[in-house]
């Protein structure tokens, strides 16, 4: 192993050209070691533990962006079992780059088994620092992500790390490539150990290959090694699940803009990410499989799992509801915007100042509000049909996102409570006037709202309408050379 200084961050993270070139490799299972230790260059990672006797490799990670990496969340807990932080190493051709961990982001949530017990999945997401030379003459090479469903057969490559020590600077261990074949897919995961979705594939892996790369023939991320039994088979957890988290990028470039998704971090350039997936504007992530993959999921899940609380029913195909929206979108358009409106007007005073806060208005400035108005001034935009599910009777309810471009908030305070921070109203409200004792005042909006339309059989949009969602569109700092994205603050 070609030996590396530990440094301080190297901001030459930002400028590092990024590749995303794979290897191909063969297509006969077993195990085997790889030509080299950099043969996958940034791509395949070494988490390593630092201790007085030397260092160890417990597992494997795989880099997606700069300072982005993934890895398995079962490692990590092994590195804080021995209350000691992962040093990440990448290989090159000449020389080692070092990458130590800044903000981690695993998706979780309750157990069947207790309160006090937590599932959790084992894909996790890191930020990293780069805490090494650059070696700038080589570029960051990374892999790019494919967010799908391996049908059953087909081949798939698993990379990383024998656990083991480092003696003398050599590497006791050697970087393994493996594959084979998918034999079954979970989509809802396999009980509490492996809760997320994952696959099982007829490959050997060995211990510290956890959390390596599992790529498809393109070359392509499709998951990490969570598991194995000695000779096979192997499993492995999708990276589904990576695209509900956020982590604090290190990038200098970024430092003003808070948590990162991969969304963002593909429409900035730092990932490659692929597949049919959709983000709504509150951050749900949609995938949309193949007609062969959703086949394979329609056989894979556990369908007494599955509880609906919807009466009896449909949902529209893909085709019915094309000719859905052809035939209602301007009503549709309509019915939504006024289901919106009736919300504002209807909200308690705790939610407007909600609303008001997230366009930066200072707590002091909202508690003296003591009465509203509200009014749409420019109408509907980008209205999205999400879903239409038809019952028995031919009721429709069509499920909907979008946009109001200019919610105008009118609000009233006492004039003392305006003349008293005067600055700070000004600073964020417009056409204020002063009335006797009261003082009022504007603020423009671009709202964000979710809701789920009633259409009767009689083709009339009914006033069971409902707003499910709400948010408010603010600015975010914008990325150089990158341009910026709004952020959604949900009331």
């Amino acid at each position: 192993m070609p030996a590396v200084r530990i440094t301080e961050d190297n901001l030459a993270l930002t400028t590092l050209r990024r590749s995303w070139a794979t290897a191909i490799y063969s297509d006969q299972d077993g195990i085997g070691a790889m030509g080299s230790m950099h043969e996958a260059g940034d791509g395949l990672a070494a988490l390593v533990l630092l201790e007085e006797e030397g260092p160890t490799v417990l597992g494997s990670g795989v880099m997606i962006g700069p300072g982005l990496a993934v890895v398995a969340t079962h490692v990590l807990d092994e590195f804080a079992a021995r209350s000691a932080p992962p040093l990440l190493l990448t290989f090159l051709p000449d020389g080692t780059r070092a990458w130590l961990p800044r903000d981690r982001s695993t998706a979780s949530g309750p157990s069947a088994f207790g309160s006090d017990r937590r599932i959790v999945s084992d894909v996790t997401l890191l930020s990293c620092t780069l805490n090494s030379d650059a070696h700038e003459h080589h570029p960051l090479t990374l892999a790019p992500l494919q967010v799908g469903l391996p049908l059953i057969g087909e081949r798939l490559w698993a990379f990383g790390y024998r656990h083991g020590a480092l003696q003398d600077a050599v590497a006791l261990i050697s970087p393994l490539v493996t594959s084979g074949l998918v034999t079954a897919v979970f989509p809802q995961g396999r009980g509490e150990r492996m809760p997320s979705a994952c696959i099982e594939v007829a490959m050997d892996t060995k211990g510290g290959m956890s959390g390596g790369p599992v790529v498809n023939a393109d070359g392509d991320l499709v998951g990490i090694v969570s598991s194995s039994i000695e000779g096979g088979p192997s499993y492995v957890t999708l990276i589904w699940e990576l695209l509900r988290l956020e982590v604090h990028s290190t990038l200098p470039l970024l430092a003003g803009r808070g948590d990162i998704d991969l969304f963002a971090a593909q429409q900035l350039g730092l990932v490659k990410l692929k597949g049919q997936i959709k983000r709504s504007r509150r951050g749900d992530a949609t995938i949309t499989l193949s007609k062969a993959e959703a086949e394979l999921m329609a056989v894979s899940v556990e369908l007494t799992s599955m509880v609906s609380s919807r009466p009896s029913g449909r949902f529209l195909d893909d085709a019915q509801l094309e000719e859905f929206q052809e035939c209602w979108l301007s009503e549709m358009e309509k019915a939504a915007a006024d289901a919106a409106l009736v919300y504002l007007e209807e909200l308690a005073l705790a939610s407007v100042r909600g609303f008001l806060a997230a366009s930066g208005v200072p707590a002091e400035c909202l508690a003296p509000i003591r009465a509203f108005s509200v009014e749409d001034f420019e109408g509907l935009e980008d209205l999205d049909l999400l879903s239409v599910w038809e019952d028995e009777d031919g009721t429709l309810t069509a499920s909907c996102a979008f946009d109001l471009l200019s919610v105008v908030w009118t609000v009233e305070v006492p004039e003392a409570d305006y003349l008293a921070k005067a600055g700070d109203y000004d600073a964020h409200f417009i056409n204020i006037a002063i009335d006797g004792p009261t003082a009022s005042m504007e603020l423009v909006q671009r709202c964000h709202f979710e809701a789920a339309l009633t259409l009767d059989p009689e083709g009339e949009w009914s006033t069971q309408s409902s707003i499910t969602f709400s948010g408010v569109f603010h600015p975010r700092l914008r990325a150089p050379e990158a341009g910026g994205t709004p952020a959604l603050g949900h009331s």
